[in-house]
Parts: structure tokens; sequence; C-alpha cells
């Protein structure tokens, strides 16, 4: 008989937000759903990401650490120094990746370069009709060959590359794959694409595997949650544990693992995991009680008062009663 699990294993990834905002509008993307035209940007600080390295250090976790989220990290004019500050304070063995629609790196090619002396893995995306990423292609002759993924199964930009390994990814368009982690679009929450029932009845991995850390330091239930709505806390005042193993996060896991979509930013949300039967620890051995009532109030209480970061209504919402 499984044995019950209290204390949540490591998550297998961080993610890092350096920029809020981004200089596309991509249709299938939920940044349509907290930006308009205008580009409107915010970035995490220095002072933040090198808090975060602390933390990180002293937590002993060893995630891979993903800067992306939502939006253009390349943007960020301390960039390199925020890497370094992560590949320096860090253990060697942590994988480190960024993925980019590669703008700032269009703008100043030597960047590439620079940014791969720290980052195992530099992602470049493809989008159809957007002639950044081929432009780079033609343009780039330093010291990284560029291998496509997933054309080369190995180039996956998430496997965890060797201490001292550096590569150039090249993501094709992710609107046109058809295979590979980047092959499956999901409606972020209802800000890419309008809400649905695909998933309803179906565990979600993310708060078990996944912590996303906003450029301010908050903290969502998930990267998908674009808006901030499920509020789980701030590592500018707790640990990475606190969060990590808090009442939050321990209410919507009971929740999803039995999968009751059926609260916040997960009502509707249609994003589908990878092998959720190996949930609540790493091996499936174990498993979780039922939510309870006081679970219910914690999830009241984290869904209450503003998002993180303010909406913008997409069409399906101004249609809906109540986002007039």
């Amino acid at each position: 008989m499984p044995i019950l699990h209290r204390c949540q294993d490591p998550p297998f990834c961080l993610q890092i937000e350096l920029t809020e905002g981004c200089n596309l509008r991509c249709s299938f993307c939920g940044i349509n759903g907290v930006r308009n035209e205008q580009r409107r940007y915010k970035f995490m600080s220095v002072t933040t990401a090198k808090h975060v390295t602390h933390l990180l250090r002293d937590s002993r976790w060893l995630p891979r650490i993903e800067f992306a989220m939502h939006g253009e990290p390349s943007l960020h004019s301390s960039m390199l120094e925020i890497l370094r500050l992560f590949r320096r304070q860090l253990p060697g063995r942590i994988h480190l990746m960024m993925t980019s629609n590669g703008i700032g790196f269009l703008r100043d090619l030597g960047l590439i370069d620079q940014a791969l002396q720290y980052l195992n893995v530099l992602g470049l995306e493809e989008y159809a009709g957007i002639p950044t990423v081929p432009r780079i292609l033609d343009l780039y002759c330093g010291e990284f060959k560029p291998i496509f993924y997933p054309d080369c199964k190995q180039a996956n930009p998430h496997r965890r590359r060797k201490q001292g390994e550096h590569e150039l990814v090249i993501i094709r368009d992710i609107s046109r794959a058809t295979s590979g982690t980047h092959a499956t679009l999901n409606n972020h929450c209802g800000c890419g694409a309008p809400p649905n029932d695909n998933a309803v009845g179906r565990r979600c991995a993310k708060p078990f595997r996944e912590l996303s850390i906003r450029w301010n330091g908050n903290v969502a239930i998930c990267c998908n949650d674009w808006r901030g709505y499920y509020k789980v806390g701030n590592v500018l005042g707790q640990t990475l544990k606190e969060i990590w193993q808090g009442p939050a996060l321990r209410a919507a896991r009971r929740k999803l693992y039995y999968g009751l979509r059926d609260f916040g930013p997960c009502q509707g949300c249609d994003a589908l995991s990878y092998r959720p039967g190996l949930l609540p620890d790493k091996k499936g051995q174990a498993n979780l009680p039922k939510p309870t009532e006081e679970d219910l109030g914690v999830i009241e209480e984290a869904l209450s008062g503003s998002p993180y970061t303010a909406p913008v209504w997409r069409p399906w919402e101004l249609s809906s009663a109540g986002t007039q």
C-alpha cells in the first residue's frame, strides 16, 4: 500500500523571469492576457537575482534552471551579469538554460558566445513569419555550431548537459511542431486561448515539479498562471523551502493529484503533464490525501486579492458575464 507523502520532493525545474513583457505578440501566447500592444517591460533587479542564488544555494537543491517565463530575457540590460551570478554562485553541475526569441542577440551577436560562457543551453525559438532567428543564423559566425530541435532529438534544450557542455539550440516553430517537448501548445490558463474542459479529471504535475519566480520575487502556482491569480509567496520574504512546502502549494497539489481542476487558474486550463502517474514523489510510490476543508480555505485565501499582473481581457473574456 502506498505510503502517505508528507514532504514534497525538490522541484526538477526552477524558472527565473528576467523580463516580464515581450517584443512579440504571438497569437497563441499568454502575453496577450497581460500586455496590450504597448511595449512595457518589468525587469528583475540584479539584487533580487543575487538573493535567489543565495536561497538556492542554501536549499541545496539541484534543479534545472530556465531563464524564460512571461517575457523576453535577452531584453534585460543586465542579462550577462545575472547569468554570471548564477553560474558562479551555484554548483557547476546545475544546468542553466535560456529560452529566447533572439531579439536581444540579433542586436548584438557577440552576446551569444558571452551568454554561453555561463549557460549550458541557449535555445532560440523560430517563429513562422518572424525573421529574427533566420537572420541570426545568417550572420552568426561565433564559436558554437547551431543544432536544431526536434530534428536532432539529443538537442532537447531541457535535457541536462554535463558540466562544461554548452550548446546553441534552434527550436523549431512551436506552433508548427509535431514532435518534441515544444510540440504541444496549451491555453495558458485562458490567457492564450479560451478555457476548455479537455484536461478535466487529469492530474497536473506543474506544482509538483516546477517553481517559477517572477521578476519581483513573486511566486504563483505555475508558469501558466500568467496573471498570477493563485499567489503562493515571495522569495524576498521567504525561503524557497518555505514556499515549496507551504500550505498554498500543498493544498493545490492535493487538488491536482486527484485531477480536480476546479479552482482559480486551473479551471479551464488544458495543460497536460509528462508522466503524471509518477506523483507525488519521483517514483509514484506514495499518495496524497484528498483535499480537506482546511485546504479549500487555503486555496480561497491564495486566490483572494488582485492578481500579480493586471489582466488585459481577451475576446472570450469580454463576452463573459462579470468581466465587462
